[in-house]
């Protein structure tokens, strides 16, 4: 017997008196033994932290804002709650993590740019406001170049890494691959493309994101 319904996958298990039950690929199989299974939603909270500096003026910041837009449609489909940082010579909260893309949008459209690029502010910012959540917990950062002090910067992010937050970085212009690489949770989290491209490298940084969905296993 099989029965589908949000993913949630059950199969009896023909001769062993039990069940197999399978959530986001994982699986349980009681395997004719009693089990309590207890299935959950995993909470999960990503802060688009964004460069907005004088260097980004033009067409660099308006492709950043149509990546933010395209990254939360596909992340909001994906459960996540999405949250934006701005941040010049010292960051700005846009807007606390929420579950509406039109909640968010008119925080996107107002960014501006003027400035230098006070990174490690902003990730400590992002840090304070990811910290007492529970569920998956990423850090986006989107910069066209070198923060004011990358030492800072770095020291802010494993800080926020230590605290189990995952890091996600984009590079693009000056920005140094090796700095990205440090600042990423792993290598293959750090990106560095053309500006013509970056609306796309921010929207396709949703693919990376760890899945919210989780199977709460208690026998």
């Amino acid at each position: 017997m099989n029965e589908q319904s949000r993913g949630i996958e059950i199969v009896k298990q023909q001769g062993q008196g039990g069940v197999s039950i399978t959530v986001g690929g994982e699986s349980v199989s009681t395997q004719g033994k009693p089990f309590d299974v207890q299935l959950s939603k995993q909470q999960a909270f990503v802060y688009l932290v964004i460069d907005c500096s004088g260097s980004m003026s033009g067409n660099k910041l308006e492709q950043a804002k149509q990546g933010i837009l395209d990254f939360a449609a596909d992340a909001l489909k994906n459960e996540y709650r999405v949250g934006l940082i701005g941040f010049d010579t010292e960051p700005k909260l846009i807007c606390e993590p929420v579950g509406d893309i039109q909640v968010l949008t008119p925080g996107v459209k107002a960014l501006r740019v003027g400035g230098s690029t006070n990174m490690a502010k902003a990730v400590t910012m992002a840090h304070g406001k990811l910290k007492g959540l529970e569920g998956a917990r990423v850090v986006v950062i989107a910069t066209d170049g070198q923060p004011d002090n990358a030492l800072a910067a770095l020291k802010a992010a494993r800080a926020a890494k230590d605290d189990g937050i995952d890091f996600i970085a984009i590079g693009t212009d000056d920005a140094n691959q090796n700095f990205l690489g440090k600042l990423a949770t792993r290598q293959d989290l750090a990106t560095k493309v053309s500006s013509e491209v970056f609306a796309q490298a921010i929207a396709s940084a949703s693919h990376l994101l760890p899945s919210p969905r989780g199977l709460v296993k208690r026998q």
